[in-house]
């Protein structure tokens, strides 16, 4: 996860960057066309950019005026391809337009603002009107916005290109995606649940903190589910490992590739049981990019990290745990093209096929069909779902759940505790919202590696739960 309110603070408008141009310190590889699915040129791939813009947090590209931007690419075959452009424009403004071109082919596009979840200026990803030719061969694809541009322009995350011959065969993935899908309607009836960020990181009230494997031994589960249960959460996310691959459970798949990372109390199985003997489900918080190794393996060993640790863990819980919620994957995505999701999601059903999963594609449109519920990594309230999801933008066409976080920040690592960000009316409000268009709400609370929570922070939840629970 972004730390902080990264995410709001984008669409807020709070952050301000200088635009420059900018060239990439080193060229990346030479990005391979596929006949069978869908190419990204992510902006961060881009071999060349010139003019007003810059590249912002390793994501997207910013773009204030004329730029001229340019991938390399190799084609294994002559072809016509749909072109999508997933990207973001917060204002119209005349003369503001893109062209991508490759050899004598090009496709124009006038820029309009973007709608979603987060208002105009969402991320969406939009299917242009004309298409794209593309002969065999190595070649550039350039993307240019012209001299009369006045900023800001757009935020670019990438170009997409789908290939006609395969279009239909990948129309029928998707749909076989949503028919695998389990059922949301418990999430929805629950309205709102709790995440903690318990991790490696966690210190205690002093400031002061455990070894990992001593915290979880120590953890005092009675005491955490009664103040869980209090709030009238309807279920909970709780990490399995974070920024570090700490496991709070013996699971042999992942202390085989993180050694010495795993605990001989499983806190997971006391968890599951002791939530769900007061009706309250547990879903489990992965960091995709840490367990499996990213940018550290090769997209094959990536793939079999994955399998090898989700079947296990899904074989082991079964139905102790409802849901996954998997932080990374667009960032995953882009660095390995080539998994496989259908395979993904096979793991993730291990033990239990009711089990529903989050893949997290932050502020930009799902990466895959393969997942249930939106994710939602939205740090504050946003717009609320029509008939349980967003039209679109981010989340489209999945379960809403949107997360939020009660302090300004997702790990409690510092001895200090803000004040909560919300009152009680205004999660209230937002919640019964949501609930009433078949969303969830989910809040991260503050947690020490005591386990105990900010005593205010925990009365704004209660009283959360009077309200919506009456």
């Amino acid at each position: 996860m972004k730390k902080g309110l990264l995410a709001a603070l984008i669409f807020a408008g709070i952050c301000s960057f200088t635009a420059n141009a900018q060239q990439p310190a080193q060229l990346p590889p030479l990005i391979s066309i596929k006949t069978n699915a869908v190419s990204y040129l992510y902006g961060s791939k881009a071999v060349k950019i010139d003019g007003a813009a810059t590249k912002q947090h390793g994501d997207f590209v910013r773009v204030t005026g004329p730029v001229s931007m340019e991938w390399s690419v190799q084609v294994p075959a002559a072809g016509t391809y749909e072109v999508r452009l997933t990207h973001s424009v917060k204002t119209a403004a005349d003369g503001n337009n893109v062209t991508i071109a490759a050899g004598n082919s090009t496709v124009n596009y006038t820029l309009v603002p973007t709608q979603g979840v987060f208002g105009q200026g969402s991320y969406e990803r939009i299917l242009l009107k004309d298409m794209l030719k593309l002969e065999a061969g190595t070649q550039q694809i350039t993307l240019t916005v012209p001299a009369t541009a006045k900023g800001p322009v757009m935020e670019l995350r990438a170009v997409e290109l789908v290939p006609i011959a395969a279009k239909a065969a990948i129309e029928a993935d998707q749909k076989k995606a949503i028919r695998a899908r389990a059922s949301t309607e418990w999430l929805a009836k629950a309205g709102y649940g709790l995440m903690f960020h318990y991790t490696s990181q966690s210190v205690n009230r002093d400031g002061t903190k455990k070894s990992y494997a001593d915290a979880i031994d120590a953890f005092d589960l009675k005491a955490w589910v009664k103040m869980v249960k209090s709030t009238g959460a309807g279920y909970v996310i709780f990490t399995i490992g974070h920024a570090e691959p700490y496991c709070p459970a013996p699971i042999a798949s992942w202390e085989k590739y993180h050694p010495g990372h795993t605990t001989k109390r499983d806190l997971v199985a006391e968890m599951a049981d002791a939530l769900n003997a007061e009706g309250i489900k547990l879903m489990c918080y992965f960091p995709t990019h840490v367990v499996a190794k990213y940018r550290k393996v090769p997209e094959k060993e990536f793939s079999q990290i994955n399998k090898e640790v989700m079947t296990e863990f899904g074989e082991r819980y079964g139905k102790k745990v409802a849901g996954y919620w998997f932080d990374g994957w667009y960032q995953c995505f882009e660095e390995y093209p080539d998994v496989s999701f259908p395979d993904f999601f096979k793991a993730c059903k291990a033990g239990n096929p009711d089990r529903i999963i989050a893949i997290n594609s932050w502020i930009y449109p799902a990466v895959t069909e393969w997942q249930e519920y939106w994710a939602g990594e939205t740090s504050s309230p946003v717009g609320l779902p029509t008939n349980g999801t967003a039209d679109r933008g981010p989340g489209m066409g999945l379960r809403y759940q949107s997360l939020i976080i009660m302090e300004p920040y997702w790990v409690q690592d510092k001895a200090a505790m803000p004040p909560p960000r919300f009152t009680a009316e205004q999660l209230s409000k937002y919640i019964k919202g949501s609930m009433q268009q078949g969303g969830a709400v989910t809040v991260n609370m503050g947690i020490y590696q005591d386990g105990t929570v900010d005593e205010k922070a925990l009365q704004v939840m209660q009283e959360v739960g009077q309200t919506i629970r009456k």
